[in-house]
């Protein structure tokens, strides 16, 4: 008895045991260990900055720079895109990193922050958006929007360049509702901005490609001040951390670009026809701190010690730039005086930064056969505002938006042929996947708002 006892009593604790087991593996199988629940929007903004960084610093920045005459091809297919010979597929990355990293993070985190009733970062991902939309808008034109990265919609319609625009205002005007300001959320970023500037310069910049110049004086009057640009982190001397084109040049693809034969170098250059160099303005120590000087061939960026050496924090959305709007919008509407105040802000900057001569301008100074040569005073110091913000912004995007809107009135020599490229392609990736992308016949398709 004893003997059946014990195996009755074995057999109920074996059953009983499969039993608890059973249990506990349907509890486990209702849950994948292996899949995100839920992310903290907190956490995702870094990685939404990042993804802006990368588009205005990395890929879609270098041919930019190629294009509007800042870099020149040098070897492999970088030699091929300076002669304008492009496939759709040389623009798969920068787009996937648009939409995949940037803009659908950033809806993401704009509707969890609301949720969360966290104002200030709601404003900073919606800031955000809005850079990446200006900044895609600029090179694409027309671009998926409002569909974009929305669940269900697989093939998203592309909004005209103006509606992207107006949407980026809008996204704009809505982070400063929100009330954003100080330094909240910018993991990515140094410098001693503020997002309530940050997010007029944006403004100013949108306003400015709709040539809407008033909206553009109201917005940069509000915009990044003296010592406050918003700017990628860099400082960190570790692979990974690097300048991403420092990264480039020297450390992933050396000898790829060279800035040899480039519209930048020439008006940098003293002894150059369309050299900006004059009796109140010494360009030397900006060459330096531009270009490597020393007697190799070709002309490279200078990334070691100069703008784009390793630990050197890249300007996102700067003073210098939010002065130049300023300077260019009220001289177009007819006021010189404050066009001029605000050029001689940025010289005077330039004079603190490099330790060098930009002695002020006066008006007399713009005219035929002055020292600024022009039609007139206003259309030499016009000139003159857009040349300092071409030399100013090397590296960005800007200065691309800028010589298609103003049909390049700078006169910057294409590489090749007769015209600058005007756009980018759409990439082959979205043209393979999304039926709506819209059939464009060449680099030099002019968009909507450069018409």
């Amino acid at each position: 008895m004893k003997k059946v006892s014990y195996i009755l009593t074995a057999s109920l604790a074996i059953a009983m045991g499969f039993s608890s087991c059973s249990k506990d593996i349907d509890e486990i199988n209702k849950v994948n260990p292996g899949q995100f629940s839920d992310s903290d929007p907190t956490l995702m903004i870094t990685g939404a900055e990042l993804a802006n960084v990368v588009i205005n610093e990395g890929e879609l920045a270098r041919l930019v720079n190629i294009f509007s005459g800042h870099l020149n091809g040098y070897d492999r297919q970088f030699v091929s895109y300076a002669q304008y010979n492009m496939t759709s597929g040389d623009f798969n990355t920068p787009w996937g990193n648009l939409y995949t990293e940037g803009i659908a993070q950033c809806r993401l985190i704009e509707a969890k922050a609301k949720s969360l009733k966290n104002n200030d970062l709601y404003g900073v991902a919606a800031i955000t958006e809005a850079n990446l939309l200006l900044t895609a808008s600029a090179v694409w034109g027309d671009i998926p929007c409002t569909e974009a990265c929305t669940d269900g919609i697989t093939a998203p319609k592309f909004d005209k360049m103006s509606d992207v625009t107006k949407y980026a205002l809008n996204l704009l005007d809505s982070a400063l509702a929100y009330g954003v300001s100080g330094q909240a959320f910018g993991g990515a970023y140094a410098g001693s901005y503020d997002w309530a500037e940050v997010a007029n310069t944006l403004k100013a910049r949108a306003y400015l490609r709709m040539k809407d110049y008033n909206n553009a004086i109201t917005a940069a009057s509000a915009g990044i001040s003296a010592g406050n640009d918003l700017m990628a982190n860099h400082s960190q001397e570790t692979p990974g951390a690097w300048n991403l084109y420092y990264d480039f040049l020297d450390w992933n693809r050396g000898g790829y670009i060279s800035c040899d034969g480039s519209h930048l170098s020439n008006v940098l250059d003293s002894g150059n026809a369309v050299g900006k160099t004059n009796a109140k303005t010494d360009e030397k120590a900006r060459w330096d701190y531009y270009f490597l000087a020393d007697n190799y061939t070709p002309l490279d960026p200078n990334m070691y010690t100069g703008i784009f050496a390793p630990t050197a924090n890249f300007p996102i959305v700067s003073y210098i730039e939010n002065e130049l709007i300023l300077a260019e919008c009220y001289q177009r509407t007819g006021d010189n005086d404050k066009a001029l105040d605000h050029l001689n802000n940025v010289r005077s900057s330039h004079a603190t930064q490099f330790g060098a001569t930009y002695d002020a301008y006066v008006i007399g100074d713009f005219g035929p056969g002055a020292m600024v040569d022009g039609a007139s005073a206003g259309d030499a110091l016009l000139k003159e505002i857009l040349v300092e913000k071409y030399t100013s912004l090397f590296g960005q995007v800007e200065p691309w938006s800028d010589l298609r809107r103003t049909k390049n009135l700078i006169g910057v020599a294409p590489y090749t042929g007769s015209k600058l490229p005007e756009r980018f392609l759409y990439p082959q990736d979205e043209i393979n996947a999304n039926k709506n992308t819209p059939q464009v016949s060449s680099l030099f398709d002019v968009l909507e708002l450069f018409q």
